[in-house]
């Protein structure tokens, strides 16, 4: 796709981007990150650092759900941005209920609202578009996206949806691919606000670099996920509470939406409008 048809798209583009998690955080995630000018030297043998993480993600993978505040931002691509998300996650089944805020996709949207909704069910990421942007597909405020979807298509809309699992992320199963990755290892005692931690770090297959801050009581406070994808880093910061909180989310009635891969292919024909 062309850099003029991405223009023509520029709505499409940038409401999935919201939904994609391609946040990036050069000079605000949200908190000071761990490492080696940060955290103190390392004092846990790998073993113990693994047996550490491996608890994580048992009380997590039994909590199924938590509270949460994401900050996602994409550096390296055309759809380079960040967004917030604060709302509800669980995981077994994977949803998520959650305020977008703080996006800088939106407020690229002419007429696009300040904040809106993203909810995540059945491995499929629903939007609300608004009222405005309603107006241009039938009157349907949700916009569908499944990121199976991208696969094999344009190299733009590749890296743009690469994203979309991020808002399903599920933590108990990054914590489980972090222990058992060769690489894990402890930096050290780490503190944010009221929130003291010790932080841990590996690289689990598939290019990921995972960084999980675990509380005095044995739970994630926050895992940090960066990925890279040709030429685009996503990197998504996930502080976590209430554990354990109920995640009932359901998705919008089938009628109230529409499909994000037709839009955009309309659009980009030059069947549409952005």
């Amino acid at each position: 796709m062309g850099r003029s048809a991405g223009k023509r798209a520029a709505f499409a583009l940038a409401a999935v981007v919201v939904v994609a998690g391609v946040s990036g955080c050069e000079d605000g995630d949200g908190g000071t990150k761990p490492g080696a000018s940060s955290a103190s030297p390392a004092t846990q043998s790998r073993e113990e650092a693994t047996k550490a993480v491996r608890a994580a993600y048992g009380r997590t993978a039994e909590a199924k759900s938590a509270k949460v505040e994401m900050r996602l931002v994409v550096s390296g691509t055309e759809g380079a941005g960040s967004s917030t998300f604060t709302g509800v996650q669980g995981w077994s089944p994977s949803v998520a209920d959650l305020k977008v805020t703080d996006s800088s996709y939106l407020a690229d949207i002419p007429g696009a609202p300040v904040e809106t909704r993203a909810i995540a069910s059945g491995g499929t990421t629903y939007m609300d578009v608004g009222a405005a942007q309603a107006a241009q597909t039938g009157g349907k405020r949700w916009m569908r996206i499944d990121p199976e979807q991208a696969a094999g298509e344009d190299e733009l809309l590749t890296q743009l949806t690469a994203g979309l699992s991020t808002v399903n992320q599920d933590p108990a199963k990054e914590l489980g691919l972090l222990a058992e990755a060769p690489s894990v290892r402890h930096l050290g005692p780490v503190t944010d606000d009221d929130v003291k931690a010790q932080a841990y770090e590996g690289e689990p297959a598939g290019g990921k670099h995972v960084e999980v801050w675990i509380g005095a009581d044995g739970y994630p406070v926050r895992i940090i996920v960066e990925t890279t994808t040709g030429k685009t880093l996503t990197k998504l910061t996930t502080d976590y509470t209430g554990y354990g909180t109920g995640a009932a989310v359901q998705a919008p009635p089938t009628e109230d939406t529409f499909d994000f891969m037709e839009l955009l292919k309309k659009i980009v024909s030059g069947g549409g409008q952005a």
